[in-house]
């Protein structure tokens, strides 16, 4: 969990989610006594990054108590009370105001709870599942309910208000048909005794181990989360091992998350209570013996209360027949991850609620002081959405423009709400931009332009994504390539990366230091060949060039023999600058990938040199001269003096 420990950062809405993961890292921890497995004095950072998150979201804080995403936007009622939500988690392991959180539940109770009991949103959020009014009100109940040991005697009407959101909820539980709210509700009403206990167990699977939201597993994740911690208030324990079993099973294996920031945040509060009330129940004592072929002594595990939750791990190789035996009155989770490399299925990014475009268009003029070339960013995407959020990622050695977005935040059409530069996303940074709605009837287009200040080899696309709560979608730009796409060159189901071109010799001629400086590496110096180009096989994927090898002047690792053919591949993007041309003749320096390997076919990529080799009659002329001289140097000077390395 030491990767949860990430600085809070962006608005009033982005840096509360962020701020739960060194909270929910710090609390699951220290209920489980886990120090030791990420660092004790790791604990001392996450204090600084909780408290540096309650301090970032004060500058959010209105007068009245209540959140927005920014100071100027109306309030949120699902923000006000998460982050009641989170400043009671965070009073039990940093300093919290009292009226800081006492006044966000006040401002609730006044302003956002309706005469029937319910709860309404004032303001579109992002991070926030539209799943009606009574998963709302379940959740301010339950932000209510986790505040009430610090602020039941500052809110006078805060028992009333609790009295009446449950009277609600209890009525509504009985025709909720979605699983997610269904599950929230249960846990809103578990602490009052009011819950029917057969309406949570009718939306789970059979065995009763998760609650399935149709079309989401986070939303899944969440709603488990919910079902675990209602059964524990309810004391129903017996129900719920294999449902901690059943959500350890989705853990994610790399950062140890579970798909999104809250549905992470929910599974890890429900886990750390579940331990927190079984771990007083009964002694533990498991013993575990894994036996593993080719190892003389077995590996033992031995499990009690003082270490219970405290996970072993081992390695073994993939040939390697393992045998488990276990022994005890306890349970545990035993779980065997693969590694391995496998390639991505082809296919069109899913960006499933939102259509995005992006164009990026070269301007006729350069229009930032010290920049050397202009482009315009066009954004389009289609969708009926609420508040939702883009990012922009920064190529390297552009900048944006940063009075195109001013005009486009306070213009008479307002095309984006806000923006600002995050330096947390990136390295390079990101732009966000922050959209009130985006419409399906029409296109919503954003368009600003970003200025070239330096020149990049082998540039790397940047990535644009949009997204509302967890519908995402995410898109690649670049100057020269469409769609932003990795330059590949793929034979049957092997691809290799073709970033950068191939280098080829100007009109003049080459100075016979250049090439030999092309052969030079701290290794080994390149094969060098000559070649004549036979016939080529130009396609939108790949270039081939079948060559025959007039002369081997230095040998590779393919041992090459004069008139032998070949083939030389590369990207459609180095076609213009390699030039090639049928019955003309080269000289070919540098790494040539043999590709696949053992195919007799070679990559010309970008530390390739290709100098095209003048005739003997073009030798005689004043435009080929100096070029055929240098060849004929670079050869001499190779074959009496090799390589320098």
């Amino acid at each position: 969990m030491g990767s949860f420990l990430i600085q809070p950062h962006g608005n009033g809405e982005t840096n509360l989610v962020t701020m739960t993961q060194p909270l929910i890292a710090t609390f699951y921890l220290d209920q489980t006594n886990q120090w030791d497995k990420v660092g004790v004095d790791l604990r001392e950072k996450a204090l600084r990054l909780i408290k540096a998150g309650y301090q970032e979201q004060l500058a959010y804080r209105k007068a009245d108590g209540s959140y927005g995403a920014f100071l100027e936007y109306p309030s949120s009622t699902w923000l006000t009370a998460f982050v009641v939500r989170v400043f009671s988690m965070a009073s039990d392991i940093i300093s919290i105001n009292d009226n800081v959180l006492c006044n966000a539940l006040k401002w609730l109770i006044l302003k956002a709870q309706l005469p029937d009991g319910s709860f309404a949103e004032m303001a579109p959020v992002v991070y926030v599942q539209d799943n009606g009014d009574a998963s709302l009100t379940a959740f301010v109940l339950i932000s209510m309910q986790e505040g009430q040991r610090i602020c039941d005697d500052h809110v006078s009407r805060l028992l009333e208000s609790m009295g009446k959101a449950t009277r609600y909820l209890n009525l509504r539980i009985q025709t909720l048909k979605s699983p997610y709210a269904v599950a929230m509700a249960s846990y809103a009403l578990a602490s009052t005794e009011k819950l029917p206990k057969d309406i949570l167990l009718q939306f789970s699977l059979n065995d009763g181990t998760a609650w399935p939201v149709p079309g989401s597993h986070v939303f899944s994740l969440e709603a488990t989360a919910y079902a675990l911690l209602a059964l524990l208030r309810m004391k129903e324990f017996e129900k719920t091992g294999a449902i901690v079993r059943w959500l350890n099973k989705q853990k994610q294996f790399v950062g140890g998350g579970y798909g999104s920031t809250q549905s992470t945040f929910m599974v890890y509060q429900a886990v750390a209570e579940y331990k927190r009330q079984i771990r007083k129940l009964s002694d533990i004592n498991l013993e575990v013996n894994i036996d593993v072929s080719g190892r003389s002594k077995a590996v033992t595990w031995t499990f009690n209360r003082g270490n219970a939750f405290i996970s072993r791990s081992d390695k073994l190789s993939l040939n390697q027949n393992l045998t488990v035996t276990a022994k005890g009155n306890s349970q545990g989770t035993f779980s065997v991850m693969t590694l391995y490399y496998a390639l991505p299925s082809e296919k069109e990014e899913a960006c499933g609620n939102f259509t995005l475009n992006l164009t990026l268009d070269k301007q006729p003029k350069v229009s930032y002081r010290g920049a050397n070339a202009t482009f315009l960013l066009y954004l389009s995407d289609i969708r009926d959405a609420g508040f939702t959020i883009l990012t922009i990622g920064q190529l390297t050695g552009h900048i944006v423009d940063t009075n195109d977005l001013k005009t486009l935040s306070t213009g008479r059409e307002r095309n984006i709400e806000a923006f600002e530069m995050d330096k947390h996303l990136s390295e390079k940074g990101s732009l966000v931009i922050y959209l009130s709605k985006v419409s399906h009837r029409r296109p919503d287009r954003v368009a600003f332009r970003v200025h070239k200040m330096l020149d990049v080899g082998a540039l790397q696309p940047a990535a644009v994504a949009v997204y509302e709560y967890k519908s995402r979608c995410v898109k690649f730009y670049h100057p020269e390539k469409t769609g932003g796409a990795l330059h590949r060159i793929c034979h049957k189901d092997v691809c290799q990366c073709a970033e950068g071109t191939a280098s080829r010799g100007k009109r003049r001629s080459t100075p016979r230091r250049v090439m030999m400086r092309m052969m030079i590496t701290t290794l080994y110096c390149f094969p060098v060949y000559k070649v004549t180009v036979e016939r080529k096989n130009l396609t939108a994927q790949t270039d081939s060039y079948h060559m025959k090898v007039n002369e081997v002047i230095k040998e590779g690792t393919d041992s090459v023999a004069v008139n032998a053919a070949r083939w030389f591949i590369s990207h459609p993007s180095c076609r213009s600058g390699l030039g090639l041309t049928n019955g003309h003749s080269y000289l070919i320096i540098g790494h040539l990938f043999d590709y696949p390997p053992r195919s007799f076919q070679y990559l010309l990529g970008e530390r390739t040199w290709v100098e095209y080799w003048p005739t003997e009659e073009e030798s005689k002329t004043r435009e080929f001269r100096r070029r055929s001289t240098s060849i004929e140097q670079f050869m001499q000077d190779l074959l009496e003096y090799g390589c320098i390395n």
